[in-house]
């Protein structure tokens, strides 16, 4: 039997139980105020101890010429970053810092003791200042360490995170066509701004966690993350052919001390551009040491007084209205033709009846504005604004400009209509002048120019690809080989340009020499020298345009610009496989060194007077040689040039490294590895010789 309890005891019992039922009932009270009601503001503290957010800024797409051949990359930097609520002694670590960096003090622990939770300190490091940093940081962890310093330490709160850095490996080459970025990898100016949301990747975040001494133990942070890498964009540029280009331009702006100088060579059967120079140049890796007049493309924002070259389009519009033929005469007036009591045109020499065609190899001015007369100026407007001028091109690029172009149906001074057969009152791009030259080698079909052929994903998969566009039929096939027989005897004896034409090729072309706008007079001792042309003359293969702007000794267009067309034309022929035969006819004798121009669709027609319209021109066929699709596995690549290897991996999506010249003797990653895009393929290369 069990005894009694007595009182005491059952009070003492009840006031126990009354004291565990109060503890718990607090417990469950701390419990709901902490993780309910305080509960995702004591989460985001806690977070900001164990935890840095970093940010991971996206590695911009690489800029590849036609071959592969890479003209605006992405290298791996490292930047400086820091966070300053875990700073305790932000003056003592400027002090210690600061020569470091090769800052001031005073500047650093301004940075150091901002409001925020992550600064920048100091962005794109030179390699010399990574190594003295972590130097510093080892030199300053060993010294803390030797102390037994205990709990988080300010050396800890700053550190380098990698960046993608902007860098144009071929210097100037094309540098002001690329245009340039900023400090974070976003474009500013060329197609770096026009293509910036196809080469900008994805920004993302990453997560840091950190042990009680704020040491990094754990982090979210992917060095070249696929998923915030940008797309390639692939030109229609040849980079060998925009070296010839600007070479030769600066060759021949040097020899005459000119203010400067354009060229520009394109492909007459699909519109693309595959150089486009201009002197001076700019390097887009120090574009804030050029002034801003070299960062515009003045091929495409640049309008000009054409000059003599405009007779040709005159003459083109005449042909194939009917309103004249190639043996009709004109007569010249002797070299001076007076349209009323002050309105007078003149002649570089005595000219007295000459034919149209040969009012184009002699270049008269007054039997181009007779010529001119003849056609009317309806169908004149009518043919020039069908060439393209006057309007823009609608090329993807920033900051085209559209020219001018009088309308003729409504101009009443017979003074501005005779001065703009022979290029004056008239203003143009390099661009519209060599896209309108480039119709004439297309059997008469104008087409729309093209810069980016097409545009790539860090995998090697086309994204968007850009075809050939015929804008319009401008001439009839039998006007547009007319006029290049009758431009062809420009360069031929007795012509202005006979200094033009490389040996052993031919080349129909026009000379121009235009008068420079001052104020609102023309100068008499400013000129602008033109030459263009299309070569070879009987089935171009390219159309080029050259431009010296003030030359210095001489002026004319046949002795300053023909010289910088016939060394672009004979270098760029040869390299694309064309070699001078004993027949007139030029045919590529080497094969797969440009693609196969994609089929067009047919150009839309303009309807002209008595005119029968045409089927539209067969391209020129050159085979492929680049792989189209992407490639999973790496190729062997033994035995293979350095260009080869490029052609077999430009839509990899890897970033090559060359080391020596030759033939391949050795690759890394090994033949059959796996390929990761944005990985570095290292290949070795020794001469056989």
């Amino acid at each position: 039997m069990t005894p009694g309890l007595d009182k005491w005891t059952r009070l003492r019992i009840v006031l126990v139980g009354f004291g565990l039922v109060c503890l718990g009932l607090w417990v469950c009270g701390r419990f709901f105020y902490l993780q309910i009601i305080r509960g995702p503001q004591l989460r985001e503290v806690a977070n900001r101890e164990v935890q840095k957010l970093c940010p991971v800024l996206p590695v911009r797409g690489q800029i590849l010429d036609r071959r592969g051949n890479e003209l605006a990359i992405s290298t791996r930097v490292y930047s400086l970053v820091a966070h300053p609520p875990q700073i305790k002694d932000a003056v003592r670590l400027s002090q210690g810092l600061a020569p470091v960096l090769g800052v001031k003090v005073r500047e650093l622990q301004e940075i150091l003791t901002r409001a925020r939770p992550f600064v920048w300190v100091k962005r794109h490091l030179t390699p010399e200042k990574e190594e003295a940093f972590r130097t510093w940081h080892a030199a300053a962890e060993k010294q803390a360490n030797l102390h037994k310093v205990t709990g988080r330490r300010d050396i800890d709160a700053i550190y380098l995170i990698p960046e993608a850095f902007r860098y144009y490996p071929q210097m100037a080459l094309a540098g002001s066509i690329l245009g340039f970025c900023n400090v974070d990898g976003q474009g500013l100016e060329g197609l770096e701004l026009q293509y910036e949301n196809y080469l900008y990747g994805k920004p993302k975040k990453c997560m840091k966690m950190l042990d009680a001494r704020g040491r990094i133990v754990v982090t979210g942070e992917k060095a070249w993350d696929p998923e915030v890498m940008g797309n390639n964009v692939v030109l229609t540029l040849d980079s060998t052919l925009q070296y010839i280009a600007e070479k030769e331009l600066a060759k021949g702006v040097t020899h005459w001390q000119a203010a400067g100088g354009m060229a520009m060579v394109v492909r007459p059967q699909t519109g693309e551009i595959l150089a486009m120079a201009q002197y001076p140049p700019e390097d887009p890796n120090r574009y804030a040491q050029y002034p801003e007049e070299n960062r515009h493309v003045r091929p495409i924002t640049c309008a000009l007084e054409p000059g003599s070259t405009f007779k040709i389009f005159v003459a083109a519009a005449a042909l194939d209205s009917h309103a004249a033929k190639p043996t009709d005469m004109f007569n010249c007036e002797l070299g001076l033709w007076r349209l009323g009591a002050k309105e007078v045109i003149h002649d570089a020499h005595r000219y007295g009846t000459l034919s149209l065609q040969q009012v184009i190899q002699k270049s008269s001015n007054i039997g181009a504005a007779k010529i001119a007369h003849r056609t009317g100026n309806a169908r004149l407007d009518h043919y020039l604004r069908a060439f393209g001028f006057g309007s823009r091109t609608g090329i993807l690029y920033p900051g085209e400009s559209a020219g001018l172009l009088k309308n003729l149906r409504v101009a009443r001074s017979p003074l501005d209509r005779a001065t703009l057969a022979f290029g004056q009152g008239v203003s143009v791009t390099l661009l519209q002048l060599t896209m309108a030259l480039a119709s004439m080698g297309n059997d008469g079909v104008l087409m729309a120019p093209q810069l980016v052929k097409e545009i790539v994903s860090p995998r090697g998969e086309v994204v968007k690809e850009f075809q050939p566009q015929p804008v319009r039929r401008v001439l009839s096939p039998e006007t547009a080989r007319q006029m290049l027989a009758i431009m062809e005897t420009v360069t031929k004896p007795g012509g202005t340009a006979t200094e033009a034409a490389p040996a052993g090729f031919t080349v129909a072309g026009k000379t121009g020499t235009a008068q420079k706008l001052v104020g609102r007079a023309y100068s008499h001792s400013k000129y602008n020298a033109w030459f263009i042309g299309l070569t070879p003359a009987q089935k171009p293969a390219l159309a080029i345009a050259v431009i010296v702007d003030e030359p210095k000794g001489a002026i004319y267009g046949g002795v300053v610009a023909a010289p910088i067309f016939r060394e672009i034309a004979a270098q760029s022929l040869r390299f694309l496989g064309y070699y001078p035969q004993n027949q007139s006819e030029n045919a590529p004798v080497l094969a797969g060194l440009l693609p196969t121009p994609a089929p067009a669709k047919p150009a839309p027609e303009v309807k002209h007077p008595a005119r029968k319209a045409a089927a539209p021109p067969k391209p020129l066929q050159i085979q492929a040689a680049i792989p189209k699709k992407p490639l999973e596995v790496m190729p062997d690549l033994s035995g293979l040039t350095i260009r080869q290897v490029l052609n077999l991996l430009q839509h990899s999506g890897m970033h090559c490294r060359f080391e020596g010249s030759g033939l391949a003797v050795s690759q890394e990653p090994s033949p059959g590895t796996s390929i990761t895009p944005g990985a570095v393929c290292v290949v070795r290369f020794r001469s056989q010789s």
